[in-house]
């Protein structure tokens, strides 16, 4: 190798006679890339906690309410009862959770809600870029995707969503992009069955932490699959060994066959099985999330201030060095930066000198496309699309155009890593782990011999260690300035976190007061709120108001949690009700059950009711106050129990079962994957 390149040590160990080599790859490129990016989590490291930053409280407020429901034996929590100023509201029905799946495993093992907080916010930054090494190693060779990972972490947005939005589902999601756009790139050019899996996996993880990005992909992808489906790039070959590697010798002509008939079409199937596996392990959230977003109000989402149509970017604005902490607003005034960035940008200008110049045309048309990508999608964050943006679906989802940053930014890394790809398409590294543990022969299948995996570390065509070195200097001290945050202390209506801070929070913020569709009126307080604040808890949601004042129904609150509260109810005469104060959202069940005594009538004042729970009596059904959109139930005469409950709804159990299913067949098929290849491997032998 070249004495100017950075070395790549290698630890070969060898099994028993006879036996293929177990080789240990340790890539010094990818360990520079992290260390590289850890300069980004710096504001991070510092005491507090960036409480004024857009979307700071939010993260950890979701998270203390994930927390709240996990603990109560939820292991999948949709309903979220502080929500609205207690009333309540279906937040993680409708809303990716891994992230703060993420912040929950922090938090168990003893870590505060904001340290947690913090963490998963570290991660994310610290993980995204040598994310993005591994997919531009594999498409243009390990110096390229230094540049491209390093462009990807320091990138403007990407700065912007950690410490002025502070949005962290949607940080999050920058570690799993890479990743799909991996995937999906595999899944053409060599459809092998461990590699399609794992790619689903990182499409349905995309899917459960940010779905707006998501969606977003899964549409560019699909553009991704057509264009090199209709530009003749079926790689046949590659889709007959991953035929072969995986059916018995016994079976050559039916394979043979299978191959013949599938071969035009390996370029769609393949991305299409990741689609369908992506989809069904992300079932859970996914199919709730589609079917009943409609029974959530969304005026207060997508209407006045957050209305499609205000915050488009001016073009001066995608090159402008223009930074702050302030909110977008309409026209160009913003106190906000949404540049695209100056090194990202230079190298982007400079990958259409170098891109035609690959000779590899799986890569070359691959970058075609991303900066295709990249200029079609600054288009539309500019007031000059609106004719465009009125022709696209979802553009409501979408609110603000310039979130199309967050799809800038990946496609853009890929394309700078180019300039410094020096084998030009021939060098690229077949593979993808920091730590690679290969079989000899595994890992080039479908890409040629595998001389060629050894060629690849020793080609001499790379540019030089001087080369990458201001390159990466340029590229950190090009957003250097941007690796900031407002870290100060919470202010009473943010924090410390506890319950009465989130009401406080929810008042002045005006934000997580979401409401069911069954609610006409959006509170801005409550007495539940009322109660915490001052010093007290919320021990039951009936509203006692609504009782009778004859006192010919008694109610007695017995225990409540986050997704039920059981009452003992007494009453002396028919059409009796008892409302919660909770809007009805699908899930919400009530029970009667009998009073088995024995019971005088009168109530312990320190055990409740003397008596015990019967058997099931009665479903009643649901119904609603007209404007708050309460649950009110009716109670039939007599001494009871009544418990109303959150629970799983048919399109909920559809959704976790397709989980169950789609997972156990994801680990099947790497099981089968795993020996594929070892048997793959020895007959190679």
């Amino acid at each position: 190798m070249n004495s100017e390149l950075l070395t790549l040590k290698s630890i070969t160990h060898t099994r028993q006679a006879g036996s293929p080599k177990l080789k240990i790859r340790i890539d010094s490129y990818f360990w520079l890339t992290l260390l590289l990016s850890l300069p980004v989590v710096g504001p991070l490291l510092l005491p507090g906690y960036f409480w004024g930053a857009h979307d700071s409280r939010h993260a950890v407020y979701f998270l203390q309410q994930f927390d709240r429901v996990f603990r109560d034996g939820v292991w999948y929590p949709r309903w979220i009862p502080d929500m609205a100023f207690g009333y309540g509201y279906p937040f993680f029905n409708v809303y990716g959770p891994l992230s703060s799946y993420i912040g929950e495993m922090f938090h168990l093992v003893g870590l505060d809600i904001v340290t947690s907080v913090k963490l998963v916010f570290g991660l994310s930054a610290a993980l995204a870029g040598p994310m993005m090494y591994l997919f531009v190693r594999r498409l243009l060779g390990r110096p390229a995707g230094l540049i491209a990972g390093l462009v990807y972490v320091y990138i403007p947005y990407h700065l912007f969503d950690l410490y002025v939005r502070s949005d962290l589902a949607e940080a999050t999601a920058f570690v799993f992009v890479p990743l799909v756009l991996w995937g999906f790139y595999e899944s053409i050019t060599r459809p092998r069955l461990s590699a399609l899996v794992w790619t689903a996996i990182a499409y349905a993880a995309l899917m459960l932490t940010h779905p707006l990005s998501a969606f977003i992909m899964t549409g560019i992808m699909g553009l991704y699959v057509a264009y090199m489906f209709i530009t003749n790039l079926r790689l046949t070959s590659n889709f007959s060994l991953l035929i072969s590697r995986f059916s018995p010798p016994r079976f050559a002509s039916l394979r043979s066959g299978l191959s013949s008939l599938f071969s035009p079409f390996a370029s769609l199937l393949s991305p299409l099985f990741v689609l369908l596996l992506g989809l069904g392990l992300s079932a859970i959230y996914l199919l709730p999330a589609l079917t009943e977003a409609r029974y959530v109000r969304t005026d207060q989402w997508f209407g006045g201030r957050f209305a499609f149509g205000d915050d488009f970017v001016d073009v001066f604005q995608l090159f402008s060095p223009q930074w702050g902490f302030g909110t977008s607003i309409p026209g160009p005034d913003d106190q906000a930066g949404f540049q695209i960035g100056l090194a990202a940008l230079a190298l982007f200008i400079l990958s259409f000198l170098v891109v035609p110049k690959l000779t590899d045309r799986v890569a070359r048309r691959t970058l075609y496309f991303f900066q295709t990508t990249v200029i079609i999608t600054a288009f539309l964050t500019t007031p000059l699309s609106m004719l465009a943006w009125s022709l696209l679906p979802l553009t409501q989802l979408v609110q603000f155009p310039w979130r199309l940053l967050v799809v800038i930014a990946p496609f853009i890394a890929v394309v700078t890593g180019a300039v410094v790809s020096g084998d030009r398409g021939q060098g690229a590294e077949v593979g993808g782990r920091g730590l690679e543990v290969r079989e000899q022969g595994i890992g080039n299948e479908g890409t040629g011999s595998s001389e060629r995996l050894e060629d690849a570390s020793s080609f001499t065509l790379y540019p030089s260690s001087f080369t990458l070195v201001i390159l990466s200097c340029l590229i950190l001290l090009s957003s250097y300035p941007y690796l900031k945050a407002q870290v100060r202390d919470p202010k009473p209506t943010e924090g410390p976190v506890s319950l009465a801070a989130l009401f406080r929070f929810q008042q002045s913020a005006d934000e997580m007061t979401g409401q069911t569709a069954w609610v006409q009126r959006i509170p801005n307080w409550s007495t539940l709120a009322e109660q915490v604040v001052n010093g007290g808890e919320i021990k039951t949601k009936v509203n006692y108001t609504a009782l009778p004042a004859d006192n010919s129904l008694g109610v007695y609150s017995m225990e409540m949690d986050s997704q039920h509260e059981l009452l003992w109810v007494g009453s002396s005469r028919p059409g009796q009700t008892v409302t919660f104060m909770m809007p009805y959202y699908p899930g919400w069940q009530a029970y009667i059950y009998a009073d088995l005594g024995p019971h005088d009538g009168n109530l312990d004042k320190t055990r409740g009711p003397v008596t015990r729970i019967g058997p099931l009596i009665d479903r009643p059904a649901l119904s609603t106050t007209p404007i708050e959109g309460w649950m009110v139930v009716p109670v039939p005469v007599g001494p009871h129990f009544l418990e109303i409950r959150f629970e799983d709804t048919p399109v909920r159990v559809v959704g976790r079962w397709g989980t169950i299913v789609s997972a156990a067949l994801a680990v099947g098929l790497l099981v089968v994957a795993r020996r594929g290849e070892k048997r793959w491997t020895l007959q190679s032998h």
